[in-house]
């Protein structure tokens, strides 16, 4: 499903090269990052690189000119919207909705918000630009407008006959700018299925672009704590795409910090009704309240996803450990090679060795690169 506007969009700029060579490239680049490492990795495992049509989450933008509606992604380089009818990135279900939502924005855009001036006087705005998330959850799609002004009943009852026209939408809410997003309609709360668990999705929650990706991304880190039991903590760890592969193991007692609290909130509300009994749950800025010695002494392995500014905290407090205070292993997920590098070589200061190493494509044609790191402490040491 090749769009002609792929070569205008910013969203995968890649895509002129053939599969083989972009693949290609992308290992290539990510080997010379990863090169700089004071302890290069012993091994680079198979890479995992996701297809196109895998893309579950997406955002785009709106915005109407000349009575036209643009509904996309930014051009390349540029914030000028080019119109995709089609995305070869994103899933099936979401491709058909696309001119769903086209129609739909279209007719959103012509109900006038009402604005009191005066007693007399009243002032009519029309929402002219904004944007559209969408999510394909296990159960249903999830879509949130963000929007400059405030909505009406109207825009309401527009949403609400959307969603009862389209069975395939289970939740719709809308926010107005940065303020908390409100819903509007929903149907049953989308949900993921990860290995035994039916899981909540809390509105605005980040999950893997991909579940395709997410499900191999589980599978490598369970691989690479291979039959390492015990203590765990689960650091960064959102809504618990990781705590709950790992609580399925009963031997393991898992503890899950993150500085979310919507994610938090949804976590323990997912432990709670999964009847989850060797997880807990710690509310903690990792970057201004990293875990000290005498925390991390407790655990008998690590699990870290931070975001793209990665764990340099974090990382430090582990530097600082005796080494018979250190734990064995630490998986370490990145979506930045870059500050990965940084972080490994504070972990291979403190006498760990990176073993494995795992590139992940999951954002297809793009320079986007993420990994998987497994570092085990130096028995020499």
């Amino acid at each position: 499903m090749q769009n002609l506007l792929c070569s205008n969009c910013g969203g995968c700029p890649l895509r002129g090269l053939s599969e083989e060579q972009y693949q290609s490239d992308k290992l290539f680049n990510f080997k010379r990052v990863i090169s700089s490492l004071k302890n290069p990795p012993i091994e680079f495992d198979e890479s995992i690189f996701i297809k196109d049509g895998f893309r579950r989450r997406g955002e785009m933008e709106f915005c109407i000119e000349k009575k036209e509606l643009k509904l996309g992604f930014n051009e390349a380089k540029s914030h000028n919207i080019v119109n995709i009818k089609t995305c070869s990135m994103l899933t099936e279900k979401l491709n058909v909705l696309l001119p769903k939502l086209h129609d739909f924005i279209k007719e959103f855009s012509e109900i006038p918000v009402i604005i009191p001036k005066s007693k007399k006087h009243q002032e009519r705005l029309f929402i002219r630009k904004g944007s559209i998330r969408f999510l394909e959850a296990d159960n249903g799609i999830d879509i949130i407008l963000i929007l400059p002004l405030e909505i009406n009943v109207e825009h309401r009852m527009l949403i609400s006959e959307f969603v009862n026209r389209n069975q395939e939408i289970i939740r719709f809410s809308y926010k107005v700018n940065n303020s908390q997003s409100e819903t509007v309609v929903c149907v049953a709360t989308p949900k993921l299925y990860i290995k035994e668990y039916d899981i909540e999705i809390p509105s605005e929650t980040f999950l893997q672009a991909s579940k395709h990706a997410q499900d191999l991304m589980i599978e490598k880190v369970l691989d690479y704590l291979g039959t390492t039991t015990g203590k765990i903590a689960d650091l960064f760890c959102g809504l618990g795409t990781f705590t709950y592969p790992l609580a399925l193991n009963k031997d393991n007692k898992i503890t899950s910090i993150d500085s979310s609290q919507s994610s938090l909130k949804g976590l323990e509300k997912n432990i709670a009704s999964n009847q989850i009994q060797n997880v807990k749950v710690i509310n903690r800025n990792l970057f201004k309240d990293p875990l000290d010695e005498e925390e991390l002494k407790e655990f008998d392995a690590i699990v870290i996803d931070p975001p793209r500014a990665g764990a340099h905290e974090q990382c430090r407090k582990i530097l600082e450990l005796t080494n018979n205070n250190k734990p064995k292993k630490i998986v370490f997920i990145s979506c930045n090679p870059q500050t990965f590098v940084y972080d490994a070589n504070l972990l291979i200061e403190a006498d760990y060795v990176l073993k494995n190493i795992t590139l992940i494509d999951q954002f297809v044609y793009s320079h986007h690169s993420e990994l998987i790191a497994l570092f085990t402490l130096n028995p020499e040491k």
